[in-house]
C-alpha cells in the first residue's frame, strides 16, 4: 500500500530554525509519531519540540540531522 506523507512544511520548518541559529544539526529535538502506522510499520512524524520543552505526548529523542534526513527521505518517497 502507498501512501502519501507530505513533509514539505516540516522540513522547511527545521531548516529555518537552523539558518535563523535556533537549531544546529547535532542538536536534539523531541519528535512525536503518528500512533498508527501507515505502511510498512512506518509511524509518521507529525511534530517536534526543542530539547527545552516537554511534550505531553509520547516522543522519541533524536538528533535534528536524522530528522531532517528521515523527513526528506519519506518525502521523496511519497512523490
Amino acid at each position: 500500500m502507498k501512501y502519501s506523507y507530505d513533509y514539505e512544511e516540516l522540513i522547511g520548518d527545521i531548516n529555518e530554525d537552523i539558518d535563523a541559529g535556533i537549531i544546529s544539526p547535532n542538536d536534539t529535538l523531541k519528535v512525536i509519531r503518528k500512533r498508527k502506522a501507515v505502511s510498512n510499520n512506518y509511524h509518521p512524524i507529525i511534530d517536534y519540540y526543542y530539547s527545552d520543552n516537554f511534550p505531553e505526548q509520547k516522543h522519541e529523542i533524536m538528533l535534528v540531522k536524522d530528522v531532517l534526513q528521515e523527513l526528506v527521505y519519506q518525502h521523496m518517497l511519497a512523490k
